[in-house]
């Protein structure tokens, strides 16, 4: 994309999105000073707060992948975009009129993002789901899930939009103000999936231990509190094993997909033949990859290993999306995008299969299967300043071999082994052999001597 109809796409798009944000931007109304409190003063609900303190919403406004492409937009749409990705990173700034402000002069509040206050205020949401579609009554009332809550400090609000998928959804599932492309569909994924169906939502999942639906969950909402069958925890793990908390996240990868490697159990040597892999969602309620899937890297490679123990490659696939611009360009920044140029995603409970062609050796050849994840690409992490692992999140192997001979001796079970004989040196078993024969021998000679006597 040459500079100069790169400006004219910026200001363009600026244009529009001026003219058009208060049709596709949900506004937030004001909010009083001090209506939100820092997390510093949810002392009551300690343990939930520390793990809320480690989680991506902690620092939904000051993640460095996010200022990196924050700045970027606002460099390429003259200050364009900041506002409408703000307003859902930091509800509070956006409410307390603090946008466009540096961070670090945000109020304290708004500083820590998407903070307990500003989740525990919202009272419901509106239609359509997304770009951040929540409605708050900030009387210093605490709304969540129990019918049956009560604070000494603080009032306290039954909220049925709490227990609510649309809860969530309504910031992750963000759509373009300008031209309603999804952008981030998370919500829509999990609304379309088995998970749904089922009534499974975001909640069962990031908000319980470990990874899919562990409930019932035993425990206390506060210090003092009354032990309840079950309670929802603070954690919202997801994928970002370099930002957030590394171990949950990680747990959460490696139980999302399972792989098998496809292939034939023998070929003839100089024969072509197809191999491959077959990968299943199996553990997210959404696609996998999903959030901002432009950024996301998700992709599996296929290592063969010859009988002279050489590897190479056989093939590499990457799941994760691609925009267009107005005129075809991709792949496109989310600002710029007018259109999907390919998503190759795995939905909920879904397989995806990939083939690639190889020439059978002279002998068997061991394959070996490698799902891996990154939250950002590498040169992204790098602009930004943060190390960014990756992720194993599966592995699968198998061999196709020359002859239907060395398949079926591969296959036969192993003879039993005595595994006491199979430890020793066979000259120190004869000599045991001889010792107990003599014993025996002896024994046999005093006992006949002892009778005639």
């Amino acid at each position: 994309m040459g500079i100069k109809r790169s400006i004219v796409l910026a200001s363009v798009w600026a244009a529009t999105l001026v003219f058009a944000a208060s049709a596709f931007a949900i506004e937030l109304p004001p909010a009083p000073p001090g209506a939100f409190e820092a997390s510093t003063g949810c002392g009551c609900h300690g343990e939930f707060r520390d793990q809320w303190a480690r989680t991506m919403h902690s620092q939904a406004i000051t993640d460095p992948l996010y200022q990196y492409k924050l700045a970027k937009g606002n460099e390429e749409t003259d200050g364009a975009i900041g506002d409408f990705c703000e307003t859902c990173h930091s509800p509070a700034a956006a409410m307390w009129g603090e946008l466009g402000r540096d961070p670090g002069d945000f109020s304290p509040a708004a500083l820590e993002g998407v903070t307990c206050d500003v989740c525990h205020q919202i009272t419901g949401h509106t239609e359509p789901v997304g770009n951040v579609s929540l409605e708050w009554t900030p009387d210093g009332t605490k709304r969540g899930g129990l019918t049956d809550s009560f604070s000494p400090v603080h009032a306290t609000e039954f909220s049925e939009v709490h227990t609510s998928a649309e809860f969530c959804g309504s910031c992750h599932q963000v759509i373009h103000p300008v031209n309603d492309l999804v952008l981030e569909g998370t919500y829509t994924e999990w609304l379309n999936s088995p998970y749904a169906d089922e009534g499974i939502t975001c909640q069962d999942c990031h908000m319980t231990p470990g990874p899919g639906v562990t409930k019932p969950n035993p425990g206390r909402v506060a210090a003092g509190a009354p032990e309840r069958e079950h309670v929802y925890i603070m954690t919202f793990a997801g994928g970002n094993a370099g930002l957030g908390d590394a171990e949950l996240a990680e747990e959460r990868l490696q139980a999302a997909a399972e792989m098998e490697v496809i292939a034939p159990d023998v070929v003839a040597p100089g024969e072509g033949t197809s191999v491959g892999v077959r990968i299943t969602n199996v553990g997210a309620g959404h696609y996998l990859p999903t959030g901002l899937t432009d950024v996301r890297r998700m992709w599996v490679e296929l290592v063969a290993t010859g009988p002279d123990g050489e590897s190479f490659e056989v093939g590499r696939r990457e799941f994760h999306t691609v925009f267009h611009d107005a005129d075809g360009n991709y792949p496109a920044e989310i600002w710029f995008a007018e259109g999907v140029e390919s998503d190759d995603r795995i939905p909920p409970r879904e397989s995806v299969e990939e083939m690639w062609d190889v020439t059978m050796p002279d002998g068997a050849l061991e394959l070996s299967a490698t799902l891996y994840y990154r939250s950002a690409p590498e040169e992204m992490a790098e602009a930004a300043g943060v190390d960014i692992p990756t992720t194993t999140m599966t592995q699968a192997s198998g061999t196709v071999f020359t002859s239907a001979e060395d398949a079926d001796a591969e296959a036969r079970p192993a003879e039993p082994v005595d595994e006491v004989a199979e430890g020793l040196d066979p000259l120190l078993l004869v000599t045991i052999i001889v010792v107990l024969i003599a014993v025996v021998g002896v024994g046999v000679y005093y006992f006949t001597k002892s009778r005639r006597s």
